[in-house]
């Protein structure tokens, strides 16, 4: 007699676009051999990314509108509680994994009302000072409560070291999806003189001071593409026509063909000031793509080793992102150096390693 899956589920606000939600989607359809995965999301929305089709994905309401108190806040993260603690049931699942704070939280104690182990995983910078006090209360209560917290860097681990006593806290890096990897095609020399970005548009990604760099270097036969959407997307435009770069400067949004991009851009720019662990700048490097980022916490000096597979610049830094911008469009040796190394830097988190680490942990906390 075959002996029964064991059944996984992750907690996630939804599944849109966004860093990560794709690790989400890649860790489902890889762990999906192993156990039956349901994916409890707080609100419908379809999957941005492709899911395997014996992936499960349960919302808790088809639509939630934005609470104008706190009494308010309060009451509609009481009733997604209940219901994630009520699909728990319905499911039988054997273990909860949640993802990002809010969901942690609820994950947390939605998993001690049922009874079942409850793994966490923050993929934000633990000193992030817009997540609302509530919740930073509540972290500091909940996650202990948790079997195990799981960070995405070494540095993130020390920070929630001093701040969280837990059970147990594990290191594990993003994936990226072996579909991804199928479909990478060789770095040349010869490709199109585009300056790729990807992230979304919000005050942490500063897509702003990459258009200012690109704008300063003054360079005809260059284009700059910044892929996905959000709160800062206007503003970007503004700023776009303001310097007169409309013919040059594009935004696309809600690209699920981000492969496309990777394969035909010649340099990817990141800039952020804060990051959890920055899954684009992965993913270009895993294309082979040159790549310059600044130096922020947390994830981009755990790959790239500055002026040996990309360029690190501190955050501020404005005058050398331009110079270094600038040095990585015009010297073609630099461009192949960097694009073979920083292959080799991602082969680790190719997520054939890294679904192991997860299964191995998931089925400690099974037994």
């Amino acid at each position: 007699m075959e002996l029964r899956k064991k059944k996984i589920a992750f907690v996630i606000g939804g599944l849109t676009p966004g860093g990560a939600e794709r690790v989400i989607t890649n860790l489902s359809n890889s762990l999906s051999e192993d156990f039956d995965i349901t994916i409890i999301t707080f609100v419908h929305s379809d999957p941005f990314y492709t899911l395997n089709e014996s992936v499960k994905v349960v919302s808790c309401f088809k639509k939630l509108s934005k609470p104008s108190s706190f009494i308010g806040s309060l009451k509609l993260n009481y009733s997604i509680l209940k219901r994630v603690s009520s699909i728990i049931k319905q499911e039988n699942i054997d273990l909860l994994i949640g993802f990002i704070t809010q969901a942690n939280i609820k994950a947390v104690i939605a998993a001690k009302l049922n009874k079942i182990p409850c793994l966490i995983s923050e993929r934000n910078d633990p000193l992030k000072n817009d997540i609302p006090k509530f919740w930073v209360l509540l972290r500091k209560f909940i996650y202990p409560k948790a079997n195990c917290l799981i960070v995405q860097t070494e540095k993130v681990k020390q920070v929630y070291d001093s701040m969280i006593k837990t059970k147990e806290m594990v290191v594990l890096p993003n994936p990226i999806s072996s579909e991804l990897s199928q479909l990478r095609e060789p770095y040349t020399a010869n490709r199109e003189k585009i300056i790729l970005s990807v992230g979304t548009f919000n005050n942490d990604k500063r897509q702003e001071k990459i258009i200012n760099a690109f704008n300063e270097i003054k360079s005809d036969d260059w284009e700059l593409l910044l892929l996905g959407d959000g709160p800062n997307e206007s503003k970007l435009r503004d700023l776009i026509e303001t310097l007169n770069l409309s013919h040059k400067v594009q935004l696309i949004s809600k690209v699920k063909n981000v492969q496309d991009y990777y394969n035909k851009a010649s340099v990817f720019a990141f800039a952020s000031k804060a990051e959890g662990f920055p899954n684009v700048l992965l993913e270009a490097m895993h294309f082979g793509l040159p790549s310059i980022s600044t130096d922020c916490n947390y994830g981009p000096s755990e790959l790239i080793i500055n002026g040996i597979n990309g360029f690190l610049v501190p955050v501020d830094n404005q005058d050398m992102f331009v110079e270094k911008l600038n040095e990585l469009m015009r010297n073609n040796d630099i461009k192949m150096s960097f694009s073979i190394k920083s292959k080799e830097t991602t082969e680790k988190f190719r997520d054939t390693y890294v679904t192991s680490s997860w299964k191995t942990l998931i089925l400690r906390h099974l037994a």
